[in-house]
């Protein structure tokens, strides 16, 4: 079993826009998840909601060794990073399927394996996309 970062794209208008149906629903299909999560006996390590990408600030290297200071989302998208998951104790597989209810309302989830390091070398993430 491995640890995975379930990571949460929304676009903030479209967010925004939802009605209250709609919010309830994601909601419910968020408890739901917490719930199936526990079910399996998956550990949710941490889970974050971000608040929207208009109040980021972007840090990127200028190419000189200085610091390019941003504020708003760096990436010229609509859809930006929504929140995460750090779920430990499962498989890609499954983690998947259970991963596919959050999605319902346009949003879009990315799961990465979770590297660890001990004494500066990574451990047991390397493997885990082609592990079930």
């Amino acid at each position: 079993m491995a640890e995975f970062t379930v990571i949460l794209y929304r676009d903030d208008a479209r967010a925004a826009a939802l009605t209250a149906e709609e919010s309830e629903r994601a909601w419910a299909a968020h408890s739901g998840f917490h719930r199936h999560c526990a079910d399996q006996g998956w550990e949710i390590v941490a889970t974050r909601a971000l608040g929207a990408a208009a109040r980021a600030r972007s840090l990127r290297s200028d190419g000189r060794a200085g610091v390019v200071v941003t504020d708003g989302p760096y990436a010229e998208t609509a859809e930006q990073v929504a929140g995460f998951y750090l779920v430990a104790r499962t498989t890609l597989d499954a983690l998947t399927e259970a991963v596919s209810a959050l999605v319902l309302n346009g949003e879009t989830a990315e799961i990465r394996p979770t590297e660890r390091f001990e004494d500066g070398v990574p451990v047991n993430g390397a493997d885990a996309l082609t592990a079930s």
